[in-house]
């Protein structure tokens, strides 16, 4: 829509790239290049988890590192997708579970609202900064 304000980042943030050119100055990392007003998470956080092996606890304080707005979707074990990720190998993934995401989750950020979805069991989590 012509919107100029939105900027996509595409970055692997399970191996970020460090600052790069003359003396890592040219181009800054992620963290560096500024604080956005909101970091939209849809289908992410199980993949960081179960698919890079960052623990739920991490990500979620590094999401919080941001101080911006976030939406975030929480992806349960049963889901199809969480499955598939899991197939073949032991869950080692004990601290990945709705429980856990919510005590990490308000620890770190304010919620404003959640809402489920009555055609799975994905939630997804409107929340903004601590002051």
């Amino acid at each position: 829509d012509g919107n100029t304000q939105i900027l996509p980042l595409i970055n692997n943030v399970a191996d970020p790239s460090p600052g790069l050119g003359w003396r890592g100055c040219e181009r800054r990392r992620l963290a560096d290049r500024g604080q956005p007003d909101l970091i939209l998470c849809l289908a992410l956080v199980h993949h960081l988890v179960m698919g890079a092996n960052i623990p739920l606890r991490e990500l979620l304080e590094w999401l919080a590192s941001f101080r911006s707005q976030l939406i975030v979707e929480f992806v349960p074990k049963s889901d199809p997708m969480v499955q598939r990720l899991l197939a073949g190998r032991p869950d080692i993934y004990s601290d990945y579970d709705l429980k856990q995401f919510e005590g990490g989750r308000t620890a770190l950020a304010a919620s404003e609202r959640r809402q489920a979805f009555q055609s799975n069991d994905r939630i997804l989590y409107f929340a903004r900064p601590r002051t």
